[in-house]
């Protein structure tokens, strides 16, 4: 039969029709092609992480702006400026102040297995933002940083408790309760005010419970905190 028959010609192009149709019908597994995956696949693939829970809190430099007393004496002048952009010496800082009975002291930075703490920056530059709060009426001088936490394991922490420490004294504690999941963290938006334009450092002791119910005590890093540029 020629291959010019009417009748081949016919079921040749049958052929390259149901071919053709075959391979369109394919085209949803092209390796360029849009794919769609079920609920098992998409499980298995994407590891969807909860959001990192967030914490403000505004701290004050309690120390008074003026001399502690007007009693008569011989006039001291006032030391030089320190450098712009210093931060306190010496460091790290060294035996803080005497405090009265009772009144917390801080202690060396601690690491616990449960839960740690990083300072971003480590270094933190002066802001002089103003912190439109009473407390900070009279302390136009501010710093900003995060400090931020993580739970290391995957046993979730609880913490009920924070005491702040500003150049060694005891400053404050708040109950605010910081809930941090196993193997999740949180950031604690910290912003200080004083009155004095100087170097300073700051810490945070967080105090709370695993949910294991073991007791945690975790004295955060030393802070520092820049002179002004």
């Amino acid at each position: 039969m020629s291959l010019k028959s009417p009748r081949l010609l016919a079921a040749f192009g049958v052929i390259c029709l149901a071919v053709l149709i075959v391979s369109c019908g394919q085209q949803a597994n092209s390796p360029t092609g849009p794919s769609t995956l079920g609920s098992s696949a998409i499980g298995s693939s994407i590891s969807v992480q909860p959001a990192v829970t967030e914490y403000w809190v505004t701290l004050s430099d309690e120390a008074p702006a003026g001399p502690m007393d007007d009693a008569p004496g011989p006039v001291v002048p006032p030391p030089p400026p320190p450098p712009p952009g210093s931060g306190p010496t010496p460091w790290p800082p060294g035996p803080p102040p005497l405090a009265a009975p009772l009144v917390p002291v801080p202690t060396s930075p601690n690491t616990h297995f449960r839960v740690s703490v990083r300072v971003d920056p480590d270094r933190v530059p002066y802001s002089g933002v103003p912190v439109p709060l009473f407390s900070c009426r009279d302390n136009q001088h501010t710093w900003y940083y995060d400090q931020k936490l993580s739970a290391d394991t995957g046993i979730g922490v609880t913490l009920t408790e924070r005491e702040n420490f500003f150049d060694g004294r005891f400053t404050s504690k708040n109950g605010t309760t910081i809930r941090i999941e196993g193997n999740n963290g949180a950031i604690l938006h910290t912003r200080w005010c004083s009155a004095y334009p100087i170097p300073h450092y700051a810490q945070t002791r967080f105090k709370g419970k695993d949910d294991n119910g073991e007791a945690i005590i975790l004295s955060g890093p030393w802070v520092q905190l820049l002179s002004p540029l």
